[in-house]
């Protein structure tokens, strides 16, 4: 049997480039002592699927180039094994105080089934070009949406890889009850949509993204759960991801309870 793992966008994209972002340790709005950093990371997935009926693991690796002084940050992840490839690319700058991202790819192929996204970030326009093409995982059906989405004033919108930077530099300031918000654009879908259900026409939307963080009773590592059932159909109600962060804030593991008895774990590693 294949350990491979089985990955589409919408079955672990999201919380997969979420976790995998940069390992990089900055001092909260202290900036002035470094001005660029070049780094790579390592991480390992493991999926079991039908209550461990299928097992599938995946190593990859990824690595960042962030120059603080010109204000800009990119970032790659890629993978390849036994029937399954991925890449993931985004490039982001300093904006106001925060990072945000300019543009982002991801591509997942397995078993031949291919999902491709492409979303570009105009600040001076406050839009967001959301293209996305794939198949469902059992069935290969396809969804398809090409929009564009308005950013309203005042609105902080993020991709996982500058939610993640924006959290680890302390600039993403927490709200009264200790939680974090910020929002991201997604594919427009029924609420009830199942793994293989398609519409006819897809547009995108920004949906609020949320953070509840405390410390580990047993560590004291900062923890953090979230709620992916509004960016995943495998997502479970009332389930959400666990993310343990190191104590320099950054995602060293992420454990995930899906539908189908899926259960998912994430592991990263400083080369």
């Amino acid at each position: 049997m294949s350990r491979r793992l089985i990955s589409r966008r919408h079955f672990l994209g999201f919380p997969l480039t979420f976790l995998l972002a940069p390992h990089v340790a900055w001092p909260a709005r202290g900036w002035a002592a470094t001005t660029s950093e070049e780094l790579k990371r390592t991480y390992t997935a493991d999926v079991g699927i039908l209550y461990g009926l299928l097992s599938f693991r995946l190593d990859g690796a990824l690595s960042e180039a962030i120059d603080r002084a010109a204000g800009h940050y990119q970032v790659t992840i890629a993978g390849e094994g036994d029937g399954i490839a991925n890449r993931i690319e985004s490039r982001g700058l300093l904006r106001d105080g925060r990072w945000v991202p300019l543009e982002g790819r991801s591509w997942v192929s397995v078993k031949g089934r291919e999902s491709r996204s492409e979303v570009r970030y105009d600040w001076v326009r406050r839009t967001v070009e959301y293209h996305f093409r794939g198949e469902t995982f059992f069935l290969r059906r396809l969804r398809i949406a090409d929009d564009l989405v308005q950013v309203p004033e005042g609105v902080h919108v993020d991709d996982s890889i500058s939610a993640t930077l924006n959290y680890a530099d302390g600039v993403w300031p927490a709200r009264v009850d200790g939680s974090y918000e910020t929002y991201l654009v997604r594919r427009k879908r029924m609420d009830n949509e199942g793994p293989d259900d398609v519409q006819r026409l897809y547009r995108a939307e920004l949906v609020p993204f949320a953070l509840k963080v405390d410390a580990d009773p047993v560590s004291g590592k900062p923890t953090a759960l979230c709620d992916l059932t509004g960016f995943s159909s495998w997502a479970k109600k009332g389930e959400p991801a666990r993310v343990t962060f190191g104590r320099d804030r950054r995602p060293e593991l992420m454990s995930m309870s899906l539908i189908l008895g899926t259960s998912v774990k994430i592991e990263l590693r400083s080369v």
